[in-house]
């Protein structure tokens, strides 16, 4: 891709009502992913020339969709910005996890903190627990153990992109502040971490906004996990996001768990033990 041509990039754009990803322009998003340095090269050597030459065509001889229909951007935009942290440059980020075994009417609740991230696998500083004592061991440290196998696993082998999944364009649905496109995302292959179900991302930035379904295969847990991940954004930046999941656990039934983090500007320590 480096060093393409407008040509290029139109016959990218000729294949825009088709579901096969690798000849559209999110095709150009895949190749910038796979490598930081490409993606510096190409982003200077095709993205910059276009966008140049929309700012200076006349309305009449040149349009922005004549390249890159809207919806085929914003997949481009969703592959380049796939990161394992959404707040990767924010301030310590507050995490509150409130975790139930709604069969047995137990709840518990933590609270913790985590820095800046020096690399996507940073701790969480415990400040508080409250609740039921087993919902804090069986539900609580389940989970802990759930991310931490997840965060043990390459990002390039499970994140939500062409080379993992099969993408399927759902429609458009309005949001309170604009629009998101809808893509059904389905795991090419079986293997754990991999997310079967919905996704849903920005029509400007292109960030995710919304990743619902199941997953499979994982260790920690019997049978499926029931994820829904909603992320909020601010000026194009992730600032807040929402993760529900759920599973069984043997003889205890179902848990439930709900965990927001938040970007906070504070200067929080952990209590003193």
């Amino acid at each position: 891709m480096e060093g393409a041509s407008i040509p290029e990039v139109q016959r990218f754009s000729r294949k825009s009502g088709t579901a096969v990803w690798p000849k559209s322009c999110a095709a150009v998003g895949m190749r910038l992913f796979k490598d930081s340095r490409t993606l510096r090269r190409s982003a200077s050597g095709v993205l910059l020339p276009i966008l140049s030459l929309v700012a200076n065509a006349r309305p009449a001889t040149l349009s922005i969709q004549a390249y890159c229909p809207p919806r085929e951007m914003a997949f481009a935009r969703y592959v380049v910005s796939q990161e394992r942290d959404p707040f990767p440059k924010s301030g310590p980020v507050l995490t509150l996890i409130e975790a139930s075994l709604p069969e047995l009417y137990k709840s518990a609740a933590l609270v913790a903190v985590r820095g800046p991230a020096e690399n996507a696998r940073s701790e969480l500083q415990v400040l508080q627990l409250a609740g039921d004592e087993t919902v804090a061991a069986e539900v609580i440290d389940r989970y802990f153990t759930l991310r931490q196998k997840l965060d043990q696993l390459p990002m390039a082998s499970i994140a939500v992109m062409p080379a993992n999944y099969k993408f399927h364009f759902g429609g458009e649905v309005r949001t309170g502040g604009g629009a998101a496109y809808i893509y059904d995302v389905t795991p090419k292959k079986k293997r754990p971490g991999l997310v079967s179900g919905q996704l849903w991302i920005d029509a400007a930035t292109g960030r995710e906004l919304l990743l619902s379904g199941h997953l499979s295969d994982i260790p920690a847990t019997a049978g499926l996990v029931d994820v829904v991940r909603e992320t909020t954004l601010m000026n194009g930046s992730p600032i807040a996001r929402v993760t529900h999941v759920a599973f069984t656990i043997p003889r205890l039934g179902r848990a439930e768990l709900a965990i927001t983090e938040m970007v906070s500007g504070l200067d929080i320590t952990p209590l003193s033990e």
